[in-house]
């Protein structure tokens, strides 16, 4: 049986969303959503300072074939977020076409075949009036499936294992593309429906990603090439050496002790704060600090001062949580407290 509950919540959430900001001007932004959490966007794009959305397609990945657009010209990342909107609103077809096949009584491989096929042909119509996009598209579906026009129904069958899958994938879409045309936070909730990213208030933070936010929240700059030092250095992400470079330079972050730094495992709650508190060495923290039950002896020192300056305060049984993954949502908390700490 089809999952048409939630493809109607996808419809939903895509054409909602495209409505609302069809008459959003394209202008730089801070996402409030970070794609760089999102690992299905930066497989595609890279963080770019100079873009006007802060992300432009990597030369790697699906998107490579737009790595040479003017991804740091208003007018022309305008006219790309246009026609990206208008590509979505064009799902409409699909939705009708899913709704009046399954009121006939269509198989679902039936329906999966149409709605898939549709998917081609208005792929191949978003490029109407921009014929050297049209043949960049064609020549890789070319080199990917060996033919113009897409893939194929069978082939995405093949690939996806069920024909319910291939009906939910024809509307999925690339959420680094909407990252680089200003479409990021729109589709957010899409993002979670579609299972490509978690809720950041149960999303778990890397280590780099913990770092970078800390280093930008905090404007901390600087530092050489220490990344070189660990053995596992080249494994941070692209968007992600600066910072790190930062922090280790400033002494904030020292690595695991074994000769590696970790960069993409899941940080926990005592690693962050110990981070923050050597972030802040001026902290006064004359102040009585609360008495946490679990945390170890390597980072009691730091989080008695963040304790003590209201940084931290546990979960109000006596626990910090300290070998907890740390969230999204807590990251962000706690780089509102610093901010009001400066």
């Amino acid at each position: 049986m089809i999952k048409n509950r939630r493809i109607k919540l996808i419809s939903a959430l895509l054409l909602t969303a495209a409505i609302l900001i069809s008459a959003l001007p394209a202008a730089a932004l801070a996402y409030e959503h970070d794609p760089r959490l999102n690992d299905h966007a930066m497989a595609d794009v890279t963080a770019d300072p100079d873009a006007v959305f802060g992300f432009a397609p990597g030369p790697d990945g699906s998107l490579a074939s737009y790595a040479g657009y003017d991804w740091d010209d208003p007018d022309a990342v305008a006219g790309y977020r246009q026609a990206r909107i208008d590509y979505f609103m064009s799902y409409a077809e699909m939705y009708a076409l899913l709704d009046e096949m399954t009121a006939r009584g269509c198989t679902v491989e039936e329906t999966a075949r149409a709605v898939s096929a549709k998917r081609n042909e208005l792929r191949m119509a978003a490029y109407d009036g921009d014929p050297e996009g049209l043949a960049k598209l064609k020549e890789r579906n070319l080199q990917r499936y060996g033919h113009e026009e897409g893939p194929l129904p069978d082939e995405l069958y093949e690939q996806y294992g069920s024909w319910e899958a291939v009906i939910e994938k024809a509307f999925s879409h690339n959420s680094g593309m909407d990252a680089c045309v200003g479409l990021y936070d729109e589709y957010y909730d899409y993002y979670i429906a579609f299972g490509y990213i978690q809720d950041e208030q149960v999303a778990p933070v890397s280590r780099e990603y913990a770092v970078t936010a800390l280093v930008e929240a905090l404007g901390l700059g600087g530092g050489e090439d220490a990344l070189s030092g660990f053995t596992d250095g080249a494994e941070a992400s692209p968007w992600s050496v600066d910072a790190l470079n930062a922090a280790l330079g400033g002494g904030v972050v020292i690595g695991c002790g074994d000769g590696t730094l970790q960069p993409r495992r899941t940080i926990t709650r005592a690693e962050a704060l110990v981070i923050i508190s050597r972030c802040l060495p001026s902290l006064d923290a004359a102040a009585e600090a609360p008495e946490f039950t679990d945390v170890q002896a390597w980072a009691r020192a730091d989080v008695d001062r963040l304790a003590a300056a209201g940084v931290v305060l546990g979960y109000g049984d006596g626990r910090l949580g300290a070998d907890d993954p740390l969230t999204v949502a807590q990251l962000r908390t706690l780089i509102q407290r610093l901010a009001a700490l400066r």
